[in-house]
């Protein structure tokens, strides 16, 4: 009695077992799932569980068709021999679609796509890669028009930035990369090299009011050695660090006045020295653009004066601009212990301080032999030479400069000096101004002489 119950109990039970057989696993089912997938349509799963919907060719997805893949991708389109061949619809899982050519399975030809930040392609597609020189649209409304290999930005192109400034030049996989020029929005442009996206190596930096740099950048600033020229004349030739004068430099004066020495972040630090326009130097030690101790004056020689490069018409080359400062003679100067002292003729200076004699009638010297007569010249000379200083109380010339003091009082000097500063803060494209600091190159007192090196008196 139980087994007839149980028998029909299964047979009962059979039908509706195939029916949720054949409802499930048709998820799993590899193969052709429904219709005619040798010629028509149909549905068919391959083994790595992708599921086609579609036309059927020879046994192919050939014709309009659809077909999602297991990771969630999605393309509806043209088919041709089993792959995507033709026009369509790429969704990916992340959201990204492209719309346009394929061929062999890969996007190739024109097409757009559509990114999930809002970023779009437009242009031409080689094995799935973006190529040739086609349009990059950004979100943030900037865009880069230009060759493109290996799906990146690569080969000569123009970008264009949201706030007006431009890149023009090469590219490298994705970077601004070799030679270019940046163009800001402001009228500054920097023309030069490139690398890593950031100005690096040579370059020049021409501001709007026409002043320009000419030297070494590094990660986007003026690092190394340069010049500037500044549009009232002034010009800076030395190194740079972060875009500001660091270490040893020259800034010439539009008036022919010059500072030399050292520099730290814009300002004079450490030893320097103002020559002015005359050529007559003093030596100052700077801490942070401020004098500290008395000055030592320096002098020199006329006819070695330095001369500054000049703001021409047509920008000279920066090569040309620094053989021609290294070939400036430089002033000759001496270095004695702890001072210096500037070599100049003495004879520049006897006229006043040495006693005249009258020169003998020819008839007191025709007696005389020659040897003898310029012997006993040579002595009375340097009797007079030799004679004690009412001042010093040492033997020597006394100082016609200092007039035996050791010291000269000089009046202060103030002189405008131009600055150039990037103002971005690093946020953003760079910012690039100029502007004049007032600083006392010399202030008033008492330096050292220079003639006499402090001792009040000349030797022979």
């Amino acid at each position: 009695m139980n087994t007839a119950i149980f028998r029909l109990c299964f047979l009962l039970f059979l039908p509706l077992a195939s029916l949720a057989q054949d409802s499930i696993p048709t998820r799993n089912v590899v193969g052709c799932v429904s219709g005619n997938c040798e010629n028509g349509d149909g549905v068919y799963r391959s083994g790595s569980g992708n599921l086609y919907e579609g036309s059927f060719r020879d046994g192919q997805y050939y014709g309009k068709g659809k077909i999602t893949y297991r990771d969630g991708d999605v393309y509806e389109g043209d088919f041709a021999q089993g792959k995507m061949n033709g026009s369509g619809v790429y969704m990916y899982k992340d959201g990204t679609r492209y719309e346009g050519s394929f061929s062999k399975g890969r996007m190739d030809g024109h097409g757009v796509i559509y990114y999930v930040s809002g970023n779009k392609y437009d242009g031409s597609f080689a094995n799935n890669m973006k190529s040739g020189e086609e349009t990059y649209y950004f979100v943030d409304s900037s865009r880069y028009t230009g060759n493109f290999a290996f799906d990146k930005m690569d080969g000569q192109g123009t970008l264009f930035y949201t706030n007006g400034d431009q890149y023009r030049g090469s590219f490298v996989k994705g970077k601004q990369w070799g030679k270019g020029m940046y163009l800001y929005h402001d009228g500054n442009t920097y023309s030069g090299d490139f690398v890593n996206g950031n100005y690096n190596g040579q370059g020049t930096l021409t501001l709007t009011d026409g002043s320009y740099y000419e030297g070494e950048f590094k990660n986007d600033n003026m690092e190394g050695s340069g010049i500037f020229f500044y549009t009232n004349g002034d010009v800076y030739v030395g190194t740079f660090v972060n875009g500001k004068y660091n270490g040893c430099g020259t800034y010439y004066y539009a008036g022919g006045e010059r500072y030399e020495g050292d520099y730290l972040n814009n300002q004079s630090h450490g030893t320097g020295t103002y020559f002015e326009e005359d050529g007559t130097g003093t030596m100052y030690h700077y801490i942070n653009g401020a004098i500290v101790g008395e000055g030592i004056q320096l002098y020199y020689d006329p006819m070695m004066s330095s001369e500054a490069p000049t703001l021409a018409e047509n920008k000279p080359k920066t090569e040309e601009v620094k053989a021609a400062v290294h070939a400036e003679a430089e002033p000759i100067v001496k270095t004695t212990e702890s001072k210096v002292v500037k070599e100049a003729p003495i004879d520049a200076y006897q006229e006043d301080a040495a006693p005249t004699t009258e020169k003998p009638a020819k008839s007191e010297i025709a007696n005389e032999k020659p040897n003898e007569a310029k012997t006993n010249a040579s002595v009375e000379q340097t009797k007079e030479i030799a004679r004690p200083s009412s001042i010093t109380n040492n033997v020597g010339l006394m100082c016609p400069a200092c007039k035996g003091k050791g010291k000269i009082y000089q009046a202060e000097i103030r002189k405008n000096k131009m600055v150039t500063k990037d103002i971005s803060n690093g946020i953003g494209p760079r910012n690039f101004v100029t502007y004049q600091v007032n600083e006392i190159v010399r202030p008033a007192g008492n330096v050292q002489c220079g003639r006499c090196s402090g001792t009040g008196k000349l030797k022979e």
